[in-house]
C-alpha cells in the first residue's frame, strides 16, 4: 500500500487567489457546502474513521492515519487490501454525491476536523486516491510487498520528491502552484518504477493525479505529465 500515496501531500484548491503553501486558510465553504451537507459528510467520515479506531472528535495527524492502514497489509497482507477497501466503499456509498463535492475538499477538513492546513490536504487528497486504489484493488495486491519494501527501505528517495515539491512551492513567484506537481508525479513514478519495476508506471502516477486533480479541481491537469 502507498504511504503517502496516500502519501501525500497534495494541494491545495489551487483557486486563482489561493496561496497553496497555506498559510492562510482557503475556504469558499460557505457557498459551496451548505450546512447540512456538511453535516452529512461529517457524519459518513466520522463512521469511517471510527471503523479504524479513531476518535472522530480528535483525529491525528495524517500519518498516523496512515500508519493504521499500513499496519493491516504488514499484518494481514491481501486481505488487510480487503479490509481498508471495503471502508473505503461503505464510505463512498454513505457520501454518494458528496463524495465528489466541495464539502470533500481541504478547506472541509479544516472546518469538520479543525486541522492545520497540511493535514487537511493530506486526508482531502486521500479518498479519491484510496477511491482509485480499491477500484483497481487486485493491481495492489499483486504488487503490495514491493509498495511496502519502499515504505521500509527506500522512504529516502520518496521523501526527497516530497521535499523538493514543497520547496519549489514556497519559491512560486509566478502564481503558478501547479508546474511544481508535474516534476513531482514524474519524480515518485520513477522511485516506484525504479524498485517494483515498470509495471507500476501507470498505476502510480494515476494515483497521484487522481488525488491532485481532485483537489485542484482539475485547475492542474494539464500541468501533469500523461501516465
Amino acid at each position: 500500500m502507498i504511504r503517502s500515496a496516500t502519501l501525500l501531500l497534495a494541494i491545495s484548491s489551487l483557486a486563482a487567489a489561493v496561496n497553496v503553501q497555506g498559510t492562510a486558510k482557503r475556504s469558499q465553504l460557505d457557498s459551496n457546502c451548505s450546512p447540512a451537507f456538511m453535516a452529512q459528510t461529517k457524519s459518513c467520515l466520522d463512521s469511517y474513521f471510527s471503523g479504524y479506531g479513531l476518535n472522530p472528535a480528535a483525529m491525528p495527524p495524517f500519518n498516523d492515519y496512515v500508519n493504521i492502514i499500513v499496519d493491516l497489509t504488514t499484518h494481514f497482507g491481501a486481505n488487510g487490501v480487503d479490509i481498508f477497501c471495503s471502508l473505503e466503499v461503505t464510505v463512498e456509498n454513505c457520501l454518494g454525491s458528496l463524495f465528489n463535492s466541495p464539502c470533500m475538499t481541504t478547506a472541509s477538513f479544516q472546518d469538520m476536523y479543525g486541522m492545520n492546513l497540511m493535514d487537511a490536504m493530506e486526508y482531502a487528497t486521500d479518498f479519491p486516491m484510496r477511491a482509485y486504489m480499491c477500484d483497481n484493488k487486485q493491481f495492489m495486491k499483486d504488487n503490495n510487498e514491493c509498495f511496502d519494501d519502499i515504505l521500509l527501505n527506500h522512504m529516502d528517495d520518496r521523501r526527497k520528491c516530497t521535499n523538493d515539491v514543497e520547496e519549489a512551492i514556497k519559491n512560486v513567484t509566478d502564481g503558478d502552484y501547479c508546474k511544481p506537481w508535474g516534476p513531482f508525479v514524474t519524480c515518485t513514478d520513477d522511485v516506484y518504477v525504479k524498485y517494483c519495476g515498470e509495471k507500476v508506471k501507470g498505476y502510480i502516477c494515476n494515483v497521484l493525479e487522481t488525488g491532485i486533480n481532485f483537489d485542484s479541481m482539475n485547475t492542474c491537469k494539464s500541468s501533469l505529465p500523461k501516465c
